[in-house]
């Protein structure tokens, strides 16, 4: 009996696990596992918080003073809607693989090795979404957490020659002491990121513990509060961006994603056809615990 290749099952691969290939190309990146995200959000939505002072006083004789102040404020974040749409040439197959690749199914051709053209493109969207919530996409109308932490965030201006080492230093002095109390991530580019723990590694001393360019992230030396985190969407920016953990927000909507996820043959135009929707926003919650080095 000859050899045959069975690709029966990658249809059933599409259709069992499409929500799921869908939210991990769309939040399954690693800035996202990092800042706040609010789902659901189909256009606009309130980043609502309180700002509470309290006033100690002598409690020690009766009476009643309220002081203090408790204020309640709200920003707002909006999602645009971001697709991706290919096709693929039923016949261009043909001229490319052996037909015993191509199945027929009641009519309905299937693509070869549809599972890694939809693990693929899983990926892509993943590195692309990292580049738009970082420096976001003007002809989409999303601004990025770069342009909003350069209009409303704390500014640290470098100076010419200054090392990777003196910019994070930089960053690091700007920061306040509220963004200390709940802890700060410092995003850097990767390129950025390997200089940095070259640099780190070649100063003295023997004490000093020998650093990895390949881990996720380093903690800065002497606060373990602060982290230095290498992210794809910072390449090329030449941007340091430090924040609290809820600092910064990215809204998106991946809620009926059975209708947005999509691989299908399109018997008219004899093509395969592959469509992705979401919807995409940035923004900053607390715009003073976030510094922005350039």
């Amino acid at each position: 009996m000859a050899n045959t290749l069975n690709l029966s099952s990658l249809p059933d691969y599409i259709q069992e696990h499409k929500d799921e290939l869908f939210i991990k190309a769309t939040l399954g990146g690693k800035t996202l596992s990092l800042v706040e995200i609010m789902p659901n959000v189909k256009y606009k939505d309130a980043l609502n918080y309180l700002d509470s002072e309290v006033v100690l006083q002598d409690g020690s004789a009766c009476g009643w003073n309220p002081q203090g102040s408790d204020t309640f404020a709200q920003r707002y974040i909006e999602t645009v809607a971001v697709e991706v749409e290919k096709e693929f040439c039923a016949k261009d197959f043909e001229k490319k693989y052996a037909n015993y690749q191509l199945l027929w199914e009641a009519g309905r051709e299937t693509l070869p090795f549809e599972q890694k053209i939809a693990e693929s493109n899983m990926n892509a969207i993943q590195d692309a979404v990292e580049d738009l919530v970082w420096q976001g996409d003007a002809t989409l109308g999303i601004s990025g957490f770069v342009a909003d932490a350069r209009a409303e965030g704390v500014n640290v201006e470098f100076e010419s020659g200054q090392t990777i080492t003196d910019k994070i230093d930089a960053v690091v002095a700007a920061l306040s002491i509220e963004m200390l109390k709940k802890g700060v991530n410092i995003y850097v580019s990767y390129t950025d990121f390997r200089s940095y723990i070259q640099e780190q590694n070649g100063v003295c001393c023997s004490n000093k513990p020998v650093l990895d360019a390949a881990s996720e992230s380093i903690t800065y030396f002497g606060d373990s509060r602060i982290k230095i985190i290498p992210v794809l969407g910072l390449e090329g920016t030449g941007a340091i961006v430090a924040a609290t953990p809820d600092a910064l927000v990215v809204a998106t909507d991946v809620e009926g994603s059975e209708k947005t996820y999509r691989m299908w043959f399109d018997e008219k135009e004899e093509k395969f056809m592959f469509r992705v929707l979401f919807r995409i926003g940035t923004a900053l919650k607390f715009p003073d615990q976030v510094v922005i080095g350039e």
